[in-house]
């Protein structure tokens, strides 16, 4: 998954002028840009202010030539998607001078670059009187708002980016500035998260006004988000196909367990990081059990006949909740060897250190490079850090696989240049982290999530990672983000589905007498999307899984679970089931027969006895 701040485009900042020869002087430039969000809107202004002033009396820029701008475009969005921003952004440009009277200007487009606004030299430009242009469009590529849930981002600049340019011909030097303000209405909920941490701000009755240093966003893309808490809806449905066309239908309404296909499938569990809570409002056929695996994750076993199509179903709302950045949730930071002398001491955490097919903890050169990182770190969010950048460093990904079909491959050939998304993203740090003594495991749900009006946005299973922290609990880290701002701890636009310690990346399986070749893969229809209280008709009737059905534990094979897949799911139960009725009535039969035999024999024998 591509996050929106690696797709943005770094906006062209400089266009050198045509200078008028002249004796030694100074020039300075500013580009500074303010980007406005108010509440409610699905938009933010840009506005672009260029400023030129020349500070020696002998030199001017003439009013000739012109300055261009470039409007970037998202790199990751499709043809079509460009097309429409584009479209949207054209028609809100504005240009004026700095009395505010509009300047005429004219627009180009340059495909993988965006819109070039071309605007004329409208003055000379002298000591005593400065440049000045106002650029100002809409656009929906900065601002992702989710009901309550509010992500604004800008661009970040080049590392190299230069603040002075001597011009080596006439010895003249040039300073440039490079200003960013980030204005949102009071009314947007409180702040959670802000990068970079290095910026003022300046709160008046109706606006906070969040201003970040050239300095600071080099190579940092400016991030706010705003919003504690958030709603979701999921529903999931799955059409379970007819396996069995050898047994009636009407054979099932007689004998309920001659054909049935038992479907155990993971459902959207508790988590306490980010309080994470589930409520279901319909579920249907009633489970024949609900269960919780050591991980923690639920499983719904559902028994549905094998020989007719059957629909099952579950709706329900996932409450998740962040802490605000005046009280953010602390996430420990221990010394590294009291840590690793921690961990040792839990038997319980041995699964999350253990070497797996795709996560090849032992393999030689993996334990070389965990060493390397975790060589001279000291503390143990550091060493996350670390592990996080060297991923990021040696992965690259592969939008050509996220669309195919995006065959596991594991972390050590990811290292080794293969095609790599956000599994073998997660799949290398839980290697790497399981090297260095950390336990580990591999964490699956859904990111990004959109409200009711994006519901048709496709939505695919996303993998991150977690990892265990004494004091605080398991830890989510997704190094897919490839930035140096790690996604890490709480996050309001996640739901987690499930947790593996081991191999497998799913907890659904079928079990069944017939072949499953007509199941394909178990692919279900899935659909998250964020609501509001308001839009839950009946909040009330919502129940928890335990107020469905008593929750098992799945730590240990039940034998009654066992039994009960043998004698409906598998072929020699399923025989049984068919013989068992015939032999019963058979057994029946030869004792009824057998106590008339009997009686027949008693009767001839009292008359044999009885006197003439």
């Amino acid at each position: 998954m591509q996050k929106l701040l690696n797709a943005i485009l770094l906006l062209t900042l400089l266009i050198t002028p045509n200078l008028v020869h002249a004796s030694s002087y100074d020039f300075h430039i500013e580009h500074n840009m303010e980007i406005q969000y108010s509440k409610n809107n699905d938009y933010v202004t840009i506005t672009i202010e260029y400023l030129r002033e020349v500070k020696d009396s002998n030199y001017f820029f003439p009013a000739s030539g012109e300055k261009t701008f470039v409007i970037p475009d998202i790199l990751t969005h499709t043809d079509s998607q460009i097309a429409t921003e584009r479209n949207y952004k054209t028609e809100s440009i504005t240009v004026k001078d700095s009395n505010g009277k509009s300047l005429t200007y004219f627009t180009t487009e340059k495909e993988n670059e965006g819109i070039h606004v071309l605007i004329p030299n409208y003055k000379q430009t002298t000591k005593n009187s400065p440049y000045k242009i106002y650029l100002t469009y809409r656009t929906h590529d900065y601002v992702q708002a989710v009901n309550q849930h509010i992500t604004l981002q800008a661009p970040s600049l080049p590392q190299d980016t230069e603040f002075s340019i001597l011009h080596k011909e006439t010895n003249t030097k040039t300073h440039l500035d490079y200003n960013l303000n980030m204005v949102v209405d009071k009314e947007v909920g409180k702040l959670t998260k802000i990068w970079p941490t290095t910026y003022t701000l300046d709160s008046t009755k109706t606006q906070d006004t969040y201003t970040f240093s050239a300095e600071s966003r080099l190579s940092k893309n400016p991030y706010l988000e705003f919003g504690t808490s958030q709603i979701y809806r999921f529903e999931l449905e799955y059409n379970t196909p007819q396996t069995d066309t050898l047994i009636p239908e009407q054979y099932s309404d007689i004998f309920g367990s001659l054909s049935k296909n038992i479907f155990e499938i993971s459902l959207p569990r508790h988590f306490d990081e980010n309080m994470q809570t589930v409520k279901i409002e319909s579920i249907s056929p009633t489970p024949s059990k609900i269960g919780r695996d050591t991980e923690g994750n639920i499983i719904a076993t559902f028994e549905v006949d094998a020989n007719d199509t059957s629909t099952i179903s579950v709706i329900g709302y996932i409450w998740v909740t962040q802490n605000d950045l005046s009280d953010p949730k602390i996430i420990p930071n221990p010394e590294l060897s009291l840590y690793t002398e921690t961990i040792s001491k839990d038997s319980n955490l041995s699964q999350y250190l253990t070497s797996t097919k795709y996560w090849q903890v032992n393999d030689e050169y993996i334990q070389q490079e965990a060493e390397a990182l975790k060589k001279d770190i000291g503390d143990f969010l550091d060493l996350i850090k670390a592990d996080y950048t060297y991923i990021n460093e040696n992965l690259d990904y592969d939008q050509t696989k996220a669309d195919s079909s995006n065959e596991r491959i594991g972390a050590k050939e990811a290292l080794e240049g293969g095609g790599s998304v956000c599994m073998e993203y997660a799949d290398t740090m839980i290697t790497i982290l399981r090297a260095q003594g950390i336990p580990a495991r591999a964490a699956l749900g859904y990111v990004n999530l959109k409200d009711i009006a994006h519901t048709l946005d496709s939505q695919v299973r996303h993998q991150w990672v977690q990892v265990w922290l004494p004091d605080y609990g398991w830890l989510s880290i997704d190094p897919t983000l490839e930035s140096e701002n790690m996604d890490i701890g709480q996050n309001i636009d996640r739901i987690l589905w499930e947790t593996f310690s081991g191999n497998d990346l799913s907890n659904t399986k079928v079990y069944s007498a017939d072949s499953l070749d007509n199941i394909d893969e178990l692919e279900f229809n899935i659909s998250i999307y964020a609501i509001t209280e308001n839009d839950i008709a009946d909040i009330e009737g919502l129940q928890t899984y335990e107020e469905i059905s008593p929750i098992e534990d799945l730590s240990e094979e039940n034998i009654g679970d066992t039994l009960n897949r043998f004698f409906k799911a598998s072929s020699i139960g399923r025989s049984t089931a068919v013989v068992a009725p015939i032999l019963l009535v058979l057994i029946v039969l030869v004792i009824f027969l057998s106590s008339i035999r009997w009686t027949i024999k008693k009767i001839r024998s009292r008359n044999k006895n009885k006197p003439i």
